[in-house]
Protein backbone atom coordinates (compact mmCIF):
# COMPACT_ATOMS: atom_id res chain seq x y z
CA UNK A 1 0.00 0.00 0.00
CA UNK A 2 1.00 3.64 -0.23
CA UNK A 3 2.20 5.38 2.91
CA UNK A 4 0.93 8.95 2.69
CA UNK A 5 3.17 10.13 5.51
CA UNK A 6 6.46 9.60 3.68
CA UNK A 7 5.11 8.97 0.19
CA UNK A 8 6.63 5.49 -0.06
CA UNK A 9 5.38 2.05 -1.03
CA UNK A 10 5.49 -0.64 1.64
CA UNK A 11 4.76 -4.30 0.87
CA UNK A 12 3.50 -5.92 4.04
CA UNK A 13 3.55 -9.52 2.83
CA UNK A 14 6.30 -11.31 0.94
CA UNK A 15 5.50 -12.93 -2.37
CA UNK A 16 6.90 -16.30 -3.38
CA UNK A 17 7.70 -17.73 -6.79
CA UNK A 18 7.97 -21.52 -6.50
CA UNK A 19 9.76 -22.94 -9.52
CA UNK A 20 11.14 -26.25 -8.24
CA UNK A 21 14.40 -27.70 -9.58
CA UNK A 22 13.29 -28.86 -13.05
CA UNK A 23 15.06 -26.48 -15.50
CA UNK A 24 12.14 -26.38 -17.95
CA UNK A 25 9.63 -25.69 -15.17
CA UNK A 26 11.93 -23.00 -13.79
CA UNK A 27 12.11 -21.34 -17.21
CA UNK A 28 8.35 -21.35 -17.76
CA UNK A 29 7.35 -20.29 -14.23
CA UNK A 30 9.95 -17.55 -13.90
CA UNK A 31 9.43 -16.19 -17.43
CA UNK A 32 5.68 -15.98 -16.77
CA UNK A 33 6.41 -14.16 -13.50
CA UNK A 34 8.58 -11.68 -15.41
CA UNK A 35 5.91 -10.98 -18.00
CA UNK A 36 3.37 -10.30 -15.26
CA UNK A 37 5.64 -7.54 -13.95
CA UNK A 38 4.23 -4.50 -15.70
CA UNK A 39 7.30 -2.28 -15.48
CA UNK A 40 9.44 -5.09 -16.90
CA UNK A 41 6.96 -5.93 -19.66
CA UNK A 42 6.49 -2.35 -20.88
CA UNK A 43 10.23 -1.68 -20.63
CA UNK A 44 10.98 -4.74 -22.76
CA UNK A 45 8.40 -3.71 -25.37
CA UNK A 46 9.73 -0.15 -25.36
CA UNK A 47 13.28 -1.36 -25.86
CA UNK A 48 12.03 -3.56 -28.72
CA UNK A 49 10.72 -0.39 -30.39
CA UNK A 50 14.17 1.16 -29.99
CA UNK A 51 15.83 -1.92 -31.51
CA UNK A 52 13.30 -1.83 -34.38
CA UNK A 53 14.21 1.76 -35.21
CA UNK A 54 17.96 1.26 -34.89
CA UNK A 55 17.85 -1.85 -37.08
CA UNK A 56 15.91 -0.07 -39.82
CA UNK A 57 18.20 2.97 -39.73
CA UNK A 58 21.35 0.87 -39.87
CA UNK A 59 20.16 -0.94 -42.99
CA UNK A 60 18.47 1.84 -44.96
CA UNK A 61 19.99 5.20 -43.96
CA UNK A 62 23.13 4.70 -46.13
CA UNK A 63 20.95 3.70 -49.10
CA UNK A 64 18.71 6.72 -48.54
CA UNK A 65 21.71 9.05 -48.28
CA UNK A 66 23.06 7.85 -51.64
CA UNK A 67 19.78 8.74 -53.41
CA UNK A 68 18.92 11.86 -51.39
CA UNK A 69 22.40 13.35 -51.72
CA UNK A 70 22.05 13.28 -55.51
CA UNK A 71 18.90 15.38 -55.21
CA UNK A 72 20.74 17.74 -52.84
CA UNK A 73 23.57 18.17 -55.35
CA UNK A 74 26.27 16.61 -53.14
CA UNK A 75 26.34 12.94 -54.17
CA UNK A 76 27.76 10.30 -51.83
CA UNK A 77 28.90 6.85 -52.80
CA UNK A 78 27.51 3.86 -50.90
CA UNK A 79 30.84 3.30 -49.10
CA UNK A 80 31.04 6.97 -48.08
CA UNK A 81 27.50 6.95 -46.71
CA UNK A 82 28.13 3.76 -44.75
CA UNK A 83 31.42 5.06 -43.38
CA UNK A 84 30.03 8.40 -42.19
CA UNK A 85 26.91 6.85 -40.67
CA UNK A 86 29.04 4.24 -38.90
CA UNK A 87 31.30 6.93 -37.41
CA UNK A 88 28.31 8.95 -36.23
CA UNK A 89 26.79 5.84 -34.64
CA UNK A 90 29.99 5.08 -32.71
CA UNK A 91 30.35 8.68 -31.50
CA UNK A 92 26.67 8.81 -30.52
CA UNK A 93 27.08 5.62 -28.49
CA UNK A 94 30.19 6.86 -26.68
CA UNK A 95 28.43 10.13 -25.83
CA UNK A 96 24.88 8.96 -25.08
CA UNK A 97 25.38 5.88 -22.91
CA UNK A 98 27.57 7.55 -20.21
CA UNK A 99 25.37 10.65 -20.47
CA UNK A 100 22.28 8.56 -19.79
CA UNK A 101 23.85 7.16 -16.63
CA UNK A 102 24.83 10.64 -15.40
CA UNK A 103 21.38 12.08 -16.12
CA UNK A 104 19.75 9.12 -14.35
CA UNK A 105 21.82 9.65 -11.19
CA UNK A 106 20.93 13.35 -11.20
CA UNK A 107 17.19 12.87 -11.74
CA UNK A 108 16.92 10.11 -9.12
CA UNK A 109 17.25 12.86 -6.52
CA UNK A 110 13.81 14.03 -7.58
CA UNK A 111 11.96 10.92 -8.79
CA UNK A 112 12.38 7.15 -8.73
CA UNK A 113 10.78 7.09 -12.18
CA UNK A 114 13.85 8.74 -13.70
CA UNK A 115 15.12 5.76 -15.71
CA UNK A 116 11.81 5.13 -17.46
CA UNK A 117 11.26 8.84 -18.10
CA UNK A 118 14.71 9.23 -19.67
CA UNK A 119 13.85 6.48 -22.15
CA UNK A 120 10.39 7.92 -22.81
CA UNK A 121 11.60 11.46 -23.47
CA UNK A 122 14.63 10.25 -25.44
CA UNK A 123 12.53 8.21 -27.86
CA UNK A 124 10.03 11.05 -28.24
CA UNK A 125 12.85 13.46 -29.14
CA UNK A 126 14.32 10.85 -31.52
CA UNK A 127 11.02 10.59 -33.40
CA UNK A 128 10.99 14.35 -34.04
CA UNK A 129 14.64 14.69 -35.00
CA UNK A 130 14.45 11.61 -37.25
CA UNK A 131 11.51 13.16 -39.10
CA UNK A 132 13.45 16.42 -39.59
CA UNK A 133 16.57 14.55 -40.75
CA UNK A 134 14.67 12.48 -43.33
CA UNK A 135 12.71 15.50 -44.63
CA UNK A 136 15.83 17.70 -44.97
CA UNK A 137 18.11 15.15 -46.66
CA UNK A 138 17.06 15.95 -50.28
CA UNK A 139 17.72 19.67 -49.65
CA UNK A 140 20.80 19.83 -47.40
CA UNK A 141 22.70 16.67 -46.61
CA UNK A 142 24.77 18.33 -43.85
CA UNK A 143 21.60 19.25 -41.95
CA UNK A 144 20.58 15.61 -42.34
CA UNK A 145 23.81 14.41 -40.72
CA UNK A 146 23.39 16.80 -37.78
CA UNK A 147 19.86 15.65 -37.02
CA UNK A 148 20.78 12.01 -37.62
CA UNK A 149 23.43 12.41 -34.93
CA UNK A 150 20.94 13.99 -32.52
CA UNK A 151 18.48 11.17 -33.25
CA UNK A 152 20.99 8.51 -32.28
CA UNK A 153 22.06 10.31 -29.10
CA UNK A 154 18.40 10.69 -28.07
CA UNK A 155 17.76 7.01 -28.78
CA UNK A 156 20.90 5.69 -27.08
CA UNK A 157 20.67 7.87 -23.95
CA UNK A 158 18.21 5.42 -22.39
CA UNK A 159 20.35 2.33 -22.90
CA UNK A 160 21.91 2.25 -19.40
CA UNK A 161 18.68 3.33 -17.61
CA UNK A 162 16.82 0.58 -19.48
CA UNK A 163 19.23 -2.02 -18.11
CA UNK A 164 18.80 -0.60 -14.62
CA UNK A 165 15.01 -0.99 -14.82
CA UNK A 166 15.37 -4.61 -15.92
CA UNK A 167 17.62 -5.38 -12.96
CA UNK A 168 15.85 -3.65 -10.10
CA UNK A 169 12.31 -4.67 -11.03
CA UNK A 170 13.18 -8.38 -10.93
CA UNK A 171 14.31 -10.58 -8.01
CA UNK A 172 18.04 -11.29 -7.76
CA UNK A 173 17.81 -14.96 -8.82
CA UNK A 174 15.84 -14.02 -11.94
CA UNK A 175 17.99 -11.14 -13.21
CA UNK A 176 20.03 -13.20 -15.67
CA UNK A 177 16.81 -14.62 -17.12
CA UNK A 178 15.29 -11.13 -17.19
CA UNK A 179 18.21 -9.82 -19.23
CA UNK A 180 18.05 -12.80 -21.58
CA UNK A 181 14.32 -12.41 -22.21
CA UNK A 182 14.73 -8.67 -22.74
CA UNK A 183 17.49 -9.18 -25.29
CA UNK A 184 15.62 -12.01 -27.04
CA UNK A 185 12.39 -10.04 -27.48
CA UNK A 186 14.18 -6.83 -28.45
CA UNK A 187 15.83 -8.68 -31.35
CA UNK A 188 12.81 -10.78 -32.33
CA UNK A 189 10.46 -7.79 -32.35
CA UNK A 190 13.12 -5.25 -33.29
CA UNK A 191 16.18 -5.29 -35.49
CA UNK A 192 15.63 -8.85 -36.74
CA UNK A 193 12.52 -7.82 -38.66
CA UNK A 194 12.64 -4.03 -39.12
CA UNK A 195 15.01 -3.90 -42.15
CA UNK A 196 12.80 -6.35 -44.06
CA UNK A 197 9.57 -4.61 -43.06
CA UNK A 198 10.82 -1.16 -44.01
CA UNK A 199 12.31 -2.37 -47.29
CA UNK A 200 9.06 -4.11 -48.20
CA UNK A 201 7.09 -1.01 -47.21
CA UNK A 202 9.25 1.12 -49.49
CA UNK A 203 8.61 -1.22 -52.43
CA UNK A 204 4.87 -1.26 -51.75
CA UNK A 205 4.77 2.56 -51.62
CA UNK A 206 6.49 2.72 -54.99
CA UNK A 207 4.03 0.21 -56.48
CA UNK A 208 1.05 2.08 -55.00
CA UNK A 209 2.08 5.31 -56.71
CA UNK A 210 2.66 3.41 -59.94
CA UNK A 211 -0.95 2.19 -59.84
CA UNK A 212 -1.99 5.85 -60.07
CA UNK A 213 0.42 6.44 -62.98
CA UNK A 214 2.73 8.41 -60.67
CA UNK A 215 6.41 7.60 -60.84
CA UNK A 216 8.38 8.32 -57.66
CA UNK A 217 12.07 7.85 -57.01
CA UNK A 218 13.63 5.33 -54.63
CA UNK A 219 14.57 8.28 -52.43
CA UNK A 220 10.96 9.40 -52.01
CA UNK A 221 9.73 5.85 -51.38
CA UNK A 222 12.37 5.37 -48.68
CA UNK A 223 11.54 8.76 -47.21
CA UNK A 224 7.90 7.75 -46.74
CA UNK A 225 8.88 4.36 -45.34
CA UNK A 226 11.02 6.02 -42.65
CA UNK A 227 7.88 7.52 -41.17
CA UNK A 228 7.19 4.02 -39.85
CA UNK A 229 10.33 4.31 -37.71
CA UNK A 230 9.14 7.70 -36.45
CA UNK A 231 5.83 6.12 -35.43
CA UNK A 232 7.58 3.21 -33.71
CA UNK A 233 9.68 5.70 -31.72
CA UNK A 234 6.49 7.42 -30.52
CA UNK A 235 5.04 4.01 -29.60
CA UNK A 236 8.19 3.14 -27.66
CA UNK A 237 8.01 6.47 -25.84
CA UNK A 238 4.40 5.77 -24.83
CA UNK A 239 5.36 2.31 -23.52
CA UNK A 240 8.12 3.80 -21.35
CA UNK A 241 5.70 6.40 -19.97
CA UNK A 242 3.40 3.53 -18.97
CA UNK A 243 6.35 1.67 -17.43
CA UNK A 244 7.15 4.78 -15.35
CA UNK A 245 3.75 4.48 -13.68
CA UNK A 246 4.57 0.98 -12.41
CA UNK A 247 8.32 1.08 -11.80
CA UNK A 248 8.24 2.20 -8.14
CA UNK A 249 5.74 -0.44 -7.06
CA UNK A 250 7.42 -3.22 -9.05
CA UNK A 251 10.83 -2.26 -7.69
CA UNK A 252 9.54 -2.61 -4.14
CA UNK A 253 7.80 -5.89 -4.97
CA UNK A 254 10.98 -7.35 -6.49
CA UNK A 255 12.84 -6.56 -3.28
CA UNK A 256 10.25 -8.53 -1.31
CA UNK A 257 9.90 -11.60 -3.52
CA UNK A 258 11.17 -15.08 -2.67
CA UNK A 259 12.34 -17.29 -5.56
CA UNK A 260 12.19 -20.91 -4.42
CA UNK A 261 13.91 -23.56 -6.53
CA UNK A 262 13.61 -26.43 -4.06
CA UNK A 263 11.53 -29.40 -5.18
CA UNK A 264 7.96 -29.37 -3.89
CA UNK A 265 7.60 -31.09 -0.52
CA UNK A 266 11.16 -30.50 0.70
CA UNK A 267 10.96 -28.75 4.04
CA UNK A 268 13.08 -25.82 4.99
CA UNK A 269 13.81 -25.54 8.72
CA UNK A 270 14.66 -21.87 8.43
CA UNK A 271 11.83 -19.42 8.74
CA UNK A 272 10.24 -17.78 5.71
CA UNK A 273 11.73 -14.50 6.85
CA UNK A 274 15.27 -15.85 6.39
CA UNK A 275 14.62 -16.60 2.72
CA UNK A 276 13.29 -13.23 1.71
CA UNK A 277 14.95 -10.83 -0.66
CA UNK A 278 15.85 -7.72 1.25
CA UNK A 279 15.60 -4.20 -0.17
CA UNK A 280 19.17 -4.32 -1.46
CA UNK A 281 18.32 -7.27 -3.68
CA UNK A 282 20.29 -10.03 -1.91
CA UNK A 283 18.65 -13.44 -1.59
CA UNK A 284 19.30 -15.51 1.51
CA UNK A 285 19.03 -19.28 1.85
CA UNK A 286 18.59 -20.00 -1.87
CA UNK A 287 19.44 -23.69 -2.26
CA UNK A 288 21.12 -25.38 0.67
CA UNK A 289 19.58 -26.96 3.75
CA UNK A 290 20.63 -25.58 7.13
CA UNK A 291 23.45 -28.03 7.73
CA UNK A 292 25.02 -27.34 4.33
CA UNK A 293 24.60 -23.55 4.28
CA UNK A 294 27.45 -21.80 6.05
CA UNK A 295 26.90 -18.36 4.55
CA UNK A 296 26.22 -15.57 7.02
CA UNK A 297 22.69 -14.25 7.06
CA UNK A 298 22.09 -10.61 6.26
CA UNK A 299 20.20 -8.48 8.71
CA UNK A 300 16.53 -8.03 7.67
CA UNK A 301 15.76 -4.68 6.08
CA UNK A 302 12.46 -2.90 5.61
CA UNK A 303 11.40 -3.52 1.98
CA UNK A 304 10.31 0.06 1.29
CA UNK A 305 11.24 2.12 -1.72
CA UNK A 306 11.08 5.88 -1.49
CA UNK A 307 9.52 7.64 -4.44
CA UNK A 308 7.36 10.43 -5.56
Amino acid sequence: GADNANNSIQLTQSQEIRAGQNPLVQLVVETWALLKTKAYLYTTLGFSCLAFTVGALTQWIPVYVVHASEMAGTPYSNSEANYIFGILTCVAGFVAIPLGSVVSKFLERYTMKADALINAVGMLVASVTLYIAIAMAPYNIMVFWVFAMITQIAAFIGWAPNTAIILYTTPALMRSLAQAVNILFSHLLGDAISPTIQGELSDRIKEAFRDFDISISTSVALEYSFFLSCFVCVLGSALYFVAAEHVIEDRARAADTVVSRRPTGVSNSRSRQSSVLNASGFLRDEYAADQDDTRPLLEPQEPGIQGI
